[in-house]
């Protein structure tokens, strides 16, 4: 019969571990809803545009989450007695298919920065430099946190999935990486914005291009900090609390960026909306980063 204290231990763990199963469940919501609402146009302005660079990260970075998401559920809910081996299998493999989602994404947001910034050959080798090292060193650290987290078997696998014991520093170095590198790709967004703003340019195009670029670096920046936050504030159960739901909201938001600059390119193509450097607006992303359906 277990003593009093070992059973209000286990009745915490399995709050705390309800608790991270439930934003593990919303992310799944919050996936399967934005899919749905962008549906239509995906097929009209990724499936039938021709294949490029931008297609295929878009493809990934779209639909690598409903991939990885059911492995993550099966270690949250598996309903029946894992090994530890097993959950820490699962585990590893969430936490790689994570910073591999991630990183697509931040490619995808890269590029469109990138791209506003008129892809000078200086700014290609600082921006590009910074984004290969920096996602190098990311996923070194998620080597390491792999390598020291630790696992036990559910107390209550009916109830509660694997448990992770032991983990924390190198996971949230990830995420101060990624702080550091958003907040520098927030500022260029918001120093092109300003420029371009002030030179008159205030088309629908624009206001898509810089609104979304600008707001969603706040979002996904936000979120990063909040990790970082949870990781060393709350008990270590909820260490994973908002991961799962950022790697969500990082493929939400690259998609949408994709989707609604080529929407508005597509519905403004006669339109004379131009760039700092005078090259139309249109023909710039056409050619380059975000071309408008192939099928006009």
């Amino acid at each position: 019969m277990a003593s009093p204290i070992k059973e209000q231990m286990i009745q915490m763990g399995i709050v705390q571990a309800r608790r991270v199963n439930y934003t593990m469940l919303s992310s799944v919501t919050i996936m399967i809803f934005d899919w749905m609402l962008t549906f239509n146009m995906e097929t009209s302005l990724i499936w039938k545009s021709k294949w490029n660079t931008t297609k295929v990260l878009y493809l990934i970075t779209r639909y690598l989450p409903f991939i990885t998401l059911p492995v993550l559920l099966y270690h949250e809910f598996p309903g029946v007695a894992l090994s530890k081996s097993a959950c820490k299998q699962l585990h590893d493999y969430g936490a790689y298919a994570f910073v591999v989602g991630a990183c697509f994404s931040e490619m995808l947001l890269t590029i469109r920065t990138w791209a506003i910034w008129g892809k000078g050959r200086g700014l290609t080798y600082a921006l590009f430099g910074t984004f290969t090292l920096m996602w190098i060193a990311v996923f070194i650290l998620m080597g390491f946190y792999i390598k020291f987290s630790k696992h036990d078997v559910s107390p209550a696998p009916q109830l509660v999935g694997c448990v992770l014991l032991s983990a924390g520093l190198y996971l949230a170095l990830c995420f101060v990486l990624l702080v550091l590198y958003d907040a520098v790709t927030l500022v260029l967004m918001m120093m092109r914005g300003m420029s371009a703003f002030r030179s008159g340019r205030n088309s629908e195009l624009f206001r898509v291009v810089y609104r979304d670029g600008i707001i969603y670096y706040v979002y996904l920046f936000g979120l990063s900090l909040l990790n970082i936050i949870v990781i060393f504030k709350l008990p270590r159960k909820y260490v994973t609390l908002l991961v799962t739901i950022t790697g969500i909201v990082h493929s939400v938001l690259a998609c949408r960026v994709i989707l609604h600059i080529r929407e508005q390119a597509y519905n403004q193509k006669k339109s004379s909306v131009r760039i700092e450097n005078g090259e139309n607006v249109e023909l710039a992303l056409r050619r380059g980063l975000f071309e408008p359906r192939a099928s006009v």
